[in-house]
């Protein structure tokens, strides 16, 4: 069995703790059948630079069953950065209790609403056990690579029935969530913050600082046209720390809902029929989840995830189809208030507080998600303040691939006024 093993990531440092003995609860209750563990291989579950803010594991057991057969089993383990690799910064997030309330409250809720209406909708893989130990939270997660489920290539991007299949799976998180609260009452007050919380606006600045260096040489050789005009707008720190300030804004006049905070390609998974067809998509990761407005994962999404030939092709195209589903959904869950309008929600896309998620998509992950696998590629590496730390940054900002993107995206948001930062005064 060892040799079938495969580990892509042999840098990853795996915290000793982690030994077989810490699944037997796991077991006990998933394969009942089983007497003992025979060999246990603990391995990266994903390649560098498909994560930034956690370790995530494939957990390989090789069972003996009662009846004395054996049989494979995994599970994807997740567990908290190394405090000095990025994780005390995280756990000061608090990103992994929220993920800890999405899993053991908010998650199986919205899917009994659809059950409730008669619906059989998964939005996430199934949770089998999640703890909070010391200072370190932990979760262990069914395998949905048995079931053949798979992320698409983060640099190419989704085709269009990959973006049509997720913009949908949104919206029926969205829908659910915000019946949920109609029904219940307001979330936590840690969900209204996401990737920008309100003690943590300095560091945001002081980041900011740290990678527009960069950011402005790597952009100079782009081959922009009017390159002068886009370098003259480029965000001042000041300016950039209100952009996010902004994002800690709600408009209650507007249809909000509990967005996902951070929807892209490798943060949903699919599986396939045998014409290649999409068979089920589901959702993962829910460590920033944020009340505020769907435009937010849109923009996010959008901007991250479609493929550079639909990207802008079809961008009000998938406004469009994900606002459908939303209002089917809606119906379908008897939300009460009135529901929102396309046109509301095309106006969203351009309100102050939400394009935050536009602006940090192309400045911050998109340099990330289309650079190709890199030991280097991690949070340390990018917010190193030394010549190493300004070597990466440049690295990522005259990629290619990002490049490619960036030659119609940034234009794009700029003549749309969602990159005019003269706004933020």
């Amino acid at each position: 069995m060892a040799e079938e093993i495969k580990n892509p990531n042999e840098h990853l440092d795996i915290p000793k703790w982690i030994e077989e003995g810490y699944f037997l609860p796991v077991l006990q209750k998933d394969e009942p059948e089983y007497a003992k563990i025979l060999s246990f291989k603990p391995v990266a579950a994903i390649p560098p630079g498909e994560n930034f803010t956690s370790i995530m594991l494939r957990i390989h057991l090789k069972l003996q069953l009662k009846d004395g057969s054996t049989k494979p089993k995994t599970y994807i383990f997740k567990t908290m950065l190394a405090e000095e690799r990025g994780g005390k910064e995280i756990r000061e997030c608090g990103i992994f209790d929220k993920e800890l309330q999405m899993y053991q409250t908010f998650l199986p809720a919205f899917e009994a609403l659809y059950k409730t209406a008669g619906e059989d909708i998964a939005l996430a893989p199934k949770c089998l056990f999640a703890e909070q130990r010391g200072e370190s939270i932990n979760f262990v997660f069914e395998d949905l690579a048995v079931k053949k489920f798979k992320n698409v290539d983060r640099i190419r991007g989704l085709d269009l029935p990959h973006m049509q299949r997720a913009l949908h799976k949104l919206a029926e998180f969205h829908a659910a969530a915000s019946v949920y609260v109609e029904q219940q009452g307001p979330l936590p007050a840690e969900f209204n913050e996401g990737f920008i919380a309100e003690n943590q606006l300095s560091q945001q600045v002081h980041g900011w600082a740290v990678k527009s260096e960069s950011f402005l040489k790597a952009m100079a050789g782009w081959g922009l046209e009017d390159q002068e005009q886009y370098t003259k707008s480029f965000p001042t720190a000041k300016q950039y720390g209100k952009v996010c300030a902004s994002n800690l804004t709600v408009d209650p006049l507007d249809f909000n809902t509990l967005t996902h905070g951070d929807f892209w390609s490798s943060n949903l998974m699919s599986n396939y029929r045998e014409n290649n067809q999409i068979d089920e998509l589901i959702m993962v990761d829910f460590q920033l989840c944020k009340w505020g407005s769907p435009a937010q994962d849109l923009l996010f999404f959008i901007t991250l995830s479609a493929a550079n030939d639909i990207k802008l092709k079809e961008f009000d195209y998938f406004i469009r189809i994900y606002w459908e589903r939303l209002v089917e959904c809606l119906k379908l869950l008897k939300y009460q208030k009135k529901l929102p309008t396309l046109r509301d929600l095309q106006t969203s896309l351009y309100k102050k507080h939400n394009t935050f998620y536009a602006v940090m998509a192309v400045f911050n992950h998109l340099p990330v998600i289309k650079f190709p696998t890199d030991k280097d590629s991690n949070l340390h590496s990018l917010m190193r303040e030394d010549e190493e730390g300004h070597k990466f940054r440049l690295r990522l900002f005259t990629n290619p691939s990002y490049v490619e993107a960036m030659k119609d995206l940034y234009p794009f948001f700029y003549n749309r006024g969602i990159f005019n930062f003269n706004d933020f005064y």
